[in-house]
């Protein structure tokens, strides 16, 4: 089969590959990262491209305008190489290369990431450096050199340590090179250590971990001194997984292919490496210095990350390979620290309730409490969590990604340049903020979630969620009806910002989903929501969310405000305490052992919950009483 060169503008990057290959595999292959929340189905319309020159042929879709096809602008899934190409890659259409990319306001975003570790967690790292200043063997003391460590370790209490036959061949010319004044790595899980370095000198003030978190939107580490359990600098990355699909159930599709798979795993190594690097070269501390890693994350992305089939995850009867994982050599996994460094992965429960959200609940520490609690996760899909210490249930509502700004008109991440808070001033008057306070190019979840709290407050969307003809911003778009957020003389890309009635009903469904699964949970225990004494809410999505306006459209329960409490990435966190706790790491999978998932789609009821939640606030006006007293 013929191949053609095609050259990605304005990076320069040429990649040669067969006739008939999509633009977007193409650039993904050239290191070129481009949006599609549908995973290359031609349905987002985010991936567009403009053609400078060459032959090739395009399938014909409705999410191009008229005057974008006049201007050379296809969808990259969408167009297909004939022969030699150039292609320009339009700055909304790009994924970040750079680990270091800000997506948020660091300052402010930043501080999230910082949890506090919970009182009753010991200090004792995942791996711990040892400085040992053995005694010269002699004719009177002519123990072997393994036994001459293992007994200084002894004195140190450090017992049944386990060691392998790869470094028991370097200990020899260590000690010796060394004057027999080395430095032990151990690294302790399930209350057992074992030996993984060995070197010359004292280095044990230089020891490192990294905590990982590996969500769907976004992969974020932090780099952790284990001599005193200190985060010294975290990074944000986009996941680049991004490029096959917004939501896991594209990216499992896409990893059932021919080679898919590799290619899922890659990108999120390759993420995680690269932010590793930034962090590494920041703060001066070299790869070999990094011991350990705990990973926290979905199912979905634990399963791509460690190279597993994920395909039956999304099959009926949703079956995950394990919900514990066994540490591993991180090298096993292609994360490039110490060679003999070892990776941690957070066990979860069950297909859809991850080591993210074991995490959450140990960070929330609803598990230790009389009183009943609940964790809500709300992302892509709704983790819901509801217990104390006696007993723990969960459930998974599928929320879609409209929250994560996919599936909507004008929908990003919560990133520079989205919409994040939202306020009708007077009619036809509107104000706003922006992430980064630069102009709007677009609207994030928490914008989405004041938005259409807003648009109900004043009449301008009845309570199915439909708009009113009522002032000069409601208008007629290509869409249908809309809301005009932003004018473009106002925006950063020189066109107008809407919510669309097709948006609002996206959005609706996605809150309905999560309020529904909330009171399932609720139902199946026989308790009332105001039994439950705090609402603990996790994720990225939670750091700018507004609870009156969350409540207003029936995202969340109709409660007093001081029972909702904002945790930040509860999945970072509980990566840190887990990699310098072994109390924690205890604790974690006692959690795992005492959550029962409960099947939102075996459940008669949650069918009934969705369609009374798909209102806005929702049918029942006993379940929202200061909602509807205030109108």
């Amino acid at each position: 089969m013929a191949e053609y060169e095609i050259v990605f503008l304005p990076d320069g990057k040429k990649i040669k590959v067969p006739s008939g290959t999509d633009v977007l595999s193409a650039a993904l292959k050239a290191g070129v990262f481009l949006v599609s929340s549908c995973g290359g189905k031609g349905i987002c319309g985010r991936c567009k491209v403009k053609i400078i020159s060459g032959d090739f042929i395009s399938e014909p879709t409705g999410k191009i305008s008229s005057d974008e096809k006049k201007s050379n602008i296809y969808l990259a899934c969408q167009t297909f190489v004939k022969g030699n190409m150039k292609a320009e890659i339009l700055p909304q259409s790009r994924l970040p290369e750079s680990s270091s990319v800000v997506l948020f306001e660091k300052s402010e975003e930043l501080k999230h990431f910082e949890i506090p570790v919970p009182e009753g967690f010991d200090f004792s790292p995942l791996t711990e450096k040892i400085f040992l200043d053995l005694p010269h063997p002699s004719l009177q003391d002519n123990i072997s050199d393994l036994g001459r460590i293992l007994r200084a370790l002894q004195d140190k209490e450090i017992r049944n340590t386990e060691i392998d036959l790869s470094l028991i061949r370097k200990i020899p010319q260590v000690l010796r090179e060394s004057n027999w004044q080395i430095t032990a790595t151990f690294v302790r899980i399930n209350k057992k250590e074992k030996i993984t370095g060995i070197e010359p000198g004292n280095t044990s003030h230089r020891n490192f971990g990294i905590a990982i978190d590996i969500g769907t939107t976004t992969i974020v580490v932090s780099l952790i001194d284990l001599k005193n359990g200190k985060t010294i600098g975290t990074e944000i990355s986009l996941n680049r997984q991004a490029t096959h699909g917004d939501d896991i159930i594209s990216r499992i599709v896409y990893a059932e292919d021919k080679e898919g798979l590799e290619q899922m795993h890659h990108l999120v190594v390759e993420t995680i490496n690269e932010t590793i690097q930034t962090l590494a070269t920041k703060y001066k501390v070299h790869h070999d210095e990094i011991t350990a890693g705990v990973c926290s994350g979905n199912m979905t992305m634990i399963h791509l990350l460690l190279k597993i089939d994920p395909s039956f995850l999304r099959r009926e009867p949703y079956i995950p390979a394990a919900n514990y994982f066994p540490a591993v050599n991180a090298i096993e996994v292609g994360i490039r620290i110490n060679p003999a460094g070892v990776l941690y992965i957070v066990g979860g429960v069950s297909s859809y309730v991850g080591g993210d959200i074991t995490s959450g609940v140990l960070i929330s520490g609803i598990f230790q409490h009389k009183e009943l609690q609940m964790l809500i996760d709300i992302g892509t899909n709704g983790e819901i969590v509801l217990g104390n210490k006696d007993w723990l249930i969960c459930c998974s509502a599928s929320a879609g990604p409209a929250f994560e700004g996919s599936g909507v008109k004008d929908g990003m991440r919560a990133i520079t340049g989205a919409v994040r808070s939202f306020r009708i001033v007077k009619p036809d008057q509107v104000k706003y903020s922006v992430v980064g306070n630069v102009a709007p190019i677009g609207i994030c979840g928490s914008g989405y979630v004041e938005i259409l709290a807003e648009l109900f407050s004043s009449g301008i969307i009845d309570r199915s969620g439909n708009l009113v003809e009522k002032g000069e911003r409601v208008r007629y778009g290509s869409d249908g009806m809309e809301f005009v957020i932003a004018y473009k003389n106002e925006t950063g890309h020189g066109k107008d910002i809407v919510i669309t009635q097709i948006d609002i009903e996206n959005l609706l469904r996605a809150k309905a989903a999560i309020f529904a699964g909330i009171r399932s949970l609720v139902a199946r225990m026989d308790i009332k929501l105001s039994e439950i004494e705090r609402f603990c809410i996790g994720g990225g999505f939670g750091n700018y969310l507004n609870i009156d306006k969350s409540i207003t459209i029936g995202l969340l329960p109709d409660l007093p405000v001081e029972k909702f409490i904002f945790m930040g990435n509860t999945s970072l966190a509980g990566a840190r305490v887990l990699l310098i706790s072994a109390t924690a790491r205890s604790m974690a999978e006692e959690i795992t052992r005492k959550m029962t998932y409960l099947e939102l789609s075996m459940e008669n009821s949650y069918m009934e919950e969705y369609l009374s939640a798909l209102f806005v606030p929702h049918t029942s006006e006993e379940l929202f009483p200061t909602v509807f007293k205030g109108r």
